[in-house]
């Protein structure tokens, strides 16, 4: 147990975890300061001695929300609301003191989070560190396999040979095409690119050797980061991303796609490794780069031919 709470603490990053801990710490205490009242009267309308275990399942209704599903208040008045005897009438601990079960503070937070949920809508931050990234970029690699036109990987953009560490526009360029044919896929698509990871071991391998850095194996597919290719490139890791932010607005694609991209690009950290994912989200009609339609098969991305116009623009009819 408490090793995999260690490797779970590395995959996040320990900054991270404590600066999320203190974001759900903080919202709790503008609740209670919302209230009027404090978190013990808040809860109960006679006080309660065993109030740490109530602060648990309150905290882990609040971190699911505000974290893993990366949410924000939206109703404060009514949220108090129901916080109002909450411990009372919602929480149901069991009597006695002691050590209690995993199952019923799972049990008992999930009761709260059914309770409170409404009062919480999708953040309008855009806060990585807030993100649950971690265990959402996990998902991505594993549903890739099964979803592989919607999936795509690079292990960065410098050439993997020796004595040429050259940022490649080319290489990024191709990427924003790609994502513009997972687009292409249906209306509602999302498409992901991956950057700083490598699918095959033979890239990785090689990666390793010009780089002299090891990558971390997470089930078929090698994390390498950007961090390496970052630093020699642009000095840091914040130059490297404010340029793939600027190379997005000078793609030939519509300013619609451009915002997309700007505004879902992302920085994962995943162990001691930067990933970058770049995310589309497919709009009400099909997109279009340099002047072309494509729509990706497999992991190969084709042209699509005026003869099949019709096919690829009733994907997007309702």
């Amino acid at each position: 147990m408490a090793s995999s709470l260690e490797l779970q603490i590395q995959k996040l990053n320990e900054d991270t975890l404590i600066s999320n801990i203190q974001l759900v710490f903080d919202e709790i205490i503008k609740v209670v300061e919302y209230s009027g009242k404090t978190f013990n009267s808040l809860l109960f309308e006679s006080r309660q001695a065993k109030i740490a275990r109530y602060f648990q399942i309150v905290f882990y209704a609040f971190y699911k929300l505000l974290i893993t599903e990366d949410k924000e208040i939206v109703n404060k008045a009514q949220l108090v609301s129901l916080l109002n005897r909450a411990g009372d009438k919602t929480i149901n601990l069991a009597a006695g003191g002691g050590n209690w079960s995993a199952k019923e503070k799972q049990m008992q937070s999930d009761a709260l989070y059914g309770v409170i949920h409404s009062c919480f809508e999708e953040s309008s931050r855009k806060d990585p560190a807030r993100n649950h990234w971690v265990t959402r970029f996990e998902n991505i690699l594993m549903q890739s396999s099964t979803e592989q036109a919607l999936y795509d990987f690079k292990i960065g953009l410098h050439p993997l040979i020796e004595g040429k560490k050259v940022f490649s526009n080319v290489t990024f360029s191709k990427i924003v095409k790609t994502l513009t044919s997972m687009a292409n896929t249906f209306c509602g698509a999302i498409g992901y690119c991956l950057i700083g990871v490598a699918d095959d071991k033979r890239s990785a391998d090689r990666f390793c050797k010009i780089y002299g850095e090891k990558y971390i194996q997470y089930s078929s597919f090698y994390i390498t980061g950007v961090n390496s290719e970052a630093g020699n490139s642009h000095g840091d890791l914040d130059s490297y991303f404010t340029e793939l932010v600027q190379l997005i607005q000078k793609e030939p694609i519509s300013d619609r796609n451009k915002d997309n991209l700007s505004r879902n690009i992302t920085n994962v950290k995943y162990f001691d490794k930067d990933i970058i994912v770049m995310k589309i989200e497919s709009d009400n009609k099909p997109s279009i780069y340099d002047g072309k339609y494509y729509v990706r098969h497999g992991s190969s991305v084709d042209e699509v031919r005026p003869e099949n116009f019709n096919d690829l623009f009733s994907r997007f009819q309702r």
